[in-house]
């Protein structure tokens, strides 16, 4: 116990924020190029042509065992998946400010044996400290590893993964977590339903939150089936909400337009009151505000809007010391007033804007790229010698 509590002063003693800063430079950010190109969020017209809802009955449901929890990403994190080969500027502008400013944490890139020589040599020329990266070696076919990845679980104390169907026909993606799970040696456990990652939030006190995607995609189970399907695999009390139109956000992913904050915080888009394409926008999230508020949240909004794609601030990536955000070209006035709302959302956190203005086309932004790995207090130990 005595070493524990060691252990435990010693973290807490540590200095919250970097010394200095350190990104990337925005000159060399230019010069990197994409080894491929950038596959959409949403389908490509050729993978909706060929798309089937995979028939999952046959699926083992076998869930943990004992004590569940699942972590918010807000609470302290060991790491961060991120998969190199697209958008690689704008993974290596958040690799330095990750790597050089979380002392805590550690990158893993997931990168096909091609282009590992090459992802290293970009993100350390970049600055990136190289000593928190590891590679995971293999195959996959897209960037969006929130919605493909492996989403992390507390099982008996130790950290473990959940592993849904990839609700895309991207096959190479939908075995990422295996490789992942093999890399680390942590337990995947696999849960029957067709999911993509980014739809689901969650908070510290065991609530999550999903839009009705999830049911509209297994329509073989009710919605009280999903929900005890996130009871048993995750420890959650899952709330479903209506999604955003597709036509005007086509992942109807509820992490489009909300975000899980520090204390009992939440922010939640505030869309325009003027109809049209906003009607049901504004509807849903005006729904959503007030139902947090009543179950005692504190609601913070944030415009969003939709031009030539839905723009959102609330796709934004939550780290130890850090808060990444997006920022985008040609919108000032909007970019300062986010940065404020995060700045109250995150008081304790030091704010890095991201220029998001190269992804947010493709219907997701840096939220989208990254999958959180929570920090666990005996996995901790277990590296510090303490059994």
């Amino acid at each position: 116990m005595k070493a524990v509590a060691t252990l435990l002063l010693t973290m807490l003693a540590a200095p919250l924020f970097a010394a200095e800063l350190r990104l990337a430079d925005p000159a060399y950010l230019a010069t990197i190029k994409d080894d491929e190109p950038t596959l959409p969020r949403g389908f490509t017209p050729e993978e909706r042509a060929r798309w089937r809802l995979p028939d999952l009955s046959r699926m083992p449901l076998v869930p943990p065992t004992g004590s569940v929890d699942t972590p918010a990403e807000y609470e302290r994190n060991d790491g961060l998946l991120i998969r190199w080969g697209s958008q690689n500027a704008l993974l290596t502008e958040m690799a330095v400010a990750m790597t050089n400013n979380e002392p805590d944490m550690t990158l893993y890139v997931v990168v096909s044996s091609s282009l590992q020589a090459s992802a290293a040599t970009t993100l350390a020329n970049a600055g990136t400290n190289m000593s928190r990266v590891q590679f995971i070696v293999g195959p996959s076919g897209s960037v969006w590893i929130r919605d493909y990845g492996p989403r992390y679980i507390v099982e008996n104390g130790r950290r473990s993964m959940v592993d849904h169907v990839y609700n895309r026909p991207r096959p190479l993606d939908d075995v990422v977590p295996g490789l992942v799970a093999q890399h680390t040696g942590e337990t995947k456990f696999d849960i029957p339903l067709t999911h993509g990652g980014g739809n689901f939030h969650l908070f510290a006190d065991g609530s999550a939150y999903m839009t009705r995607l999830i049911a509209n995609e297994n329509p073989s189970l009710s919605e009280q089936q999903i929900r005890d399907y996130y009871l048993a695999y995750q420890g959650l009390d899952v709330t479903l909400t209506d999604p955003l139109p597709q036509s005007f956000d086509s992942t109807q992913h509820i992490d489009m337009w909300m975000l899980p904050a520090d204390g009992n915080r939440v922010i939640v888009n505030e869309y325009p009151n003027t109809g049209g394409i906003y009607t049901v926008p504004r509807e849903v999230t005006e729904a959503t505000a007030t139902l947090l508020a009543s179950r005692g949240k504190t609601v913070l909004r944030i415009g969003g809007w939709r031009t030539s794609a839905h723009y959102t601030y609330a796709n934004a990536v939550i780290l130890n010391n850090t808060v990444l955000t997006c920022q985008f070209n040609g919108y000032a006035a909007e970019n300062a007033n986010a940065l404020a709302v995060f700045q109250q959302a995150f008081p304790s956190r030091t704010i890095v804007p991201i220029n998001c203005s190269s992804i947010i086309g493709l219907s997701g932004a840096i939220h989208c790229i990254v999958m959180h790995m929570p920090e666990v207090l005996a996995d901790l130990l277990l590296r510090n010698g303490f059994e």
